[in-house]
């Protein structure tokens, strides 16, 4: 084996790497954790490797020992182009394939790089928490971070780092503005002169700053295209790095782990049914329970094609008896008023008003719930929950919560008003957000602590 530079700029020049100005401000900041919010084809996992190679070179600052490192993405798949380039540029270092045991099978999560001197790389996936525990850690690249969760940094990774007093790099293509994005959140941190202080720096990288990649800059022919075909939104979000709510999935609030649940009809809570109308799209029923402190709860969902609303009707009155006769009140689509009475008359339940309006509104009111309630308590405290609720069976709405329900990407899909989110995936959605209308005339608090039911219609 060649002894490599011991330099961080030798065993650049010794393996070949020429960052572009970008990689090279990031990799000569002397900041223990470094978030970057890039844009597609900045070079983020060339970047992420080549900031953790020297490491396999260099012992810990506190023990003394080989460095122990992981890579981390929400999926084993996301860890996996960094330990390819890590492996050949070991190699091209001078490391015999007798110093080092590669394994790379993504399919069964078994990413590892060990050499005989002791350092060590093991790749892990943000989904398997369980993988999450283990020794303390010199360092941890956290690819992909616009799709982690924050509470992957917070309770398991940043432990580990403690021991050793090891860093850290985030990178990613923005993913929105969210209480749950781990980028967005630490890129706020990291812009803070307190937090700069601590170690924490934050970067906005647009991918012209590649100007490898993208020679001409902003105005780079490659850049101009891209910018016709997408939207404003989304253009920014995927080339300039920008947080924007209004990209991606609509209900970014919205995390499987928080908002599904079991929740059984509980006869002392008042029931509701929210409809939207379908007959080629679904025809979507739900039924919500609301709780004594203004818990919101969707305990069942039922989805239809190609029946009328009287055929519909007598379907809810077979499957469902106890639910129609505990019912108190119907938020339909206001749209469709011969078939409300339909439903009153068959159903014999009366219906709410006011269920319309702005569709911005409605989306509001529902985001907003999605909230934690007591954002103040720690994580884990029982009162420290969201106000809306879904319960596991209704697996159509939580779909539509968690990946179906987008805004527009190109401007093609644009029809008259790129404010609002795309015409379909929303059925569920719709309906929710008849009820939120007209059970709650006015926004929810920006806190979404809770939701106050003087405004009940």
């Amino acid at each position: 084996m060649t002894q490599p530079a011991l330099s961080k700029r030798g065993y650049y020049r010794q393996i070949g790497y020429k960052p572009h100005p970008g990689q090279e401000l990031l990799h000569f900041t002397r900041a223990r954790f470094k978030v970057v919010s890039n844009g597609r084809r900045w070079g983020k996992t060339l970047f992420g490797a080549r900031e953790a190679e020297p490491n396999a070179f260099t012992t810990s600052a506190i023990t003394g020992q080989p460095q122990l490192g992981w890579v981390v993405g929400p999926q084993y798949s996301d860890a996996d182009k960094e330990f390819g380039l890590i492996y050949d540029s070991l190699r091209k270092a001078g490391v015999d394939k007798d110093s080092i045991k590669f394994l790379r099978n993504v399919d069964s999560g078994n990413l590892h790089i060990k050499t005989n001197w002791g350092f060590e790389l093991v790749g892990k996936s943000a989904a398997k928490p369980e993988s999450l525990v283990g020794d303390g850690l010199d360092f941890v690249l956290m690819v992909e971070a616009g799709r982690h969760k924050r509470k992957t940094w917070g309770q398991y990774i940043r432990p580990t780092l403690s021991d050793k007093r090891g860093w850290a790099a985030f990178t990613g293509v923005p993913e929105g503005k969210s209480e749950h994005s781990l980028l967005y959140s630490l890129y706020q941190r990291g812009l803070t002169p307190t937090a700069q202080i601590r170690g924490w720096q934050s970067w906005k990288m647009p991918s012209w700053t590649n100007t490898i990649v993208f020679p001409g800059g902003r105005q780079d022919p490659e850049i101009l295209d891209a910018e016709d075909d997408l939207t404003k939104d989304e253009f920014d979000r995927q080339y300039g790095a920008e947080f924007s709510e209004k990209t991606g999935v609509v209900m970014q609030e919205w995390d499987d782990e928080t908002h599904i649940g079991n929740f059984p009809y509980q006869p002392s809570w008042p029931l509701y049914m929210a409809v939207d109308y379908g007959f080629t799209n679904p025809f979507v029923v739900l039924f919500i329970q609301v709780g004594p402190f203004d818990e919101i709860r969707v305990i069942w969902e039922r989805r239809w094609q190609r029946l009328d609303t009287e055929e519909v009707a007598a379907d809810i009155m077979t499957s469902v008896p106890g639910l129609v006769r505990a019912c108190e009140k119907i938020y339909p689509d206001p749209a469709e008023p011969d078939d409300t009475r339909t439903l009153e008359r068959k159903l014999r339940i009366p219906a709410a008003t006011s269920t319309g309006g702005a569709l911005s509104n409605r989306l509001a009111l529902i985001r907003r719930a999605l909230k934690m309630r007591n954002p103040h308590l720690p994580e884990g405290d029982p009162e420290r929950i969201p106000t809306l609720m879904v319960d596991r069976s209704c697996v159509a709405l939580s779909w539509e919560m968690r990946e179906g329900y987008k805004w527009p990407e190109h401007r093609s899909e644009v029809k008259s008003d790129s404010e609002n989110p795309l015409d379909k995936d929303n059925h569920g959605i719709e309906a929710l957000g008849r009820f939120f209308r007209g059970m709650y005339h006015a926004p929810l608090s920006e806190e979404g602590s809770s939701v106050s039911t003087a405004n009940v219609g």
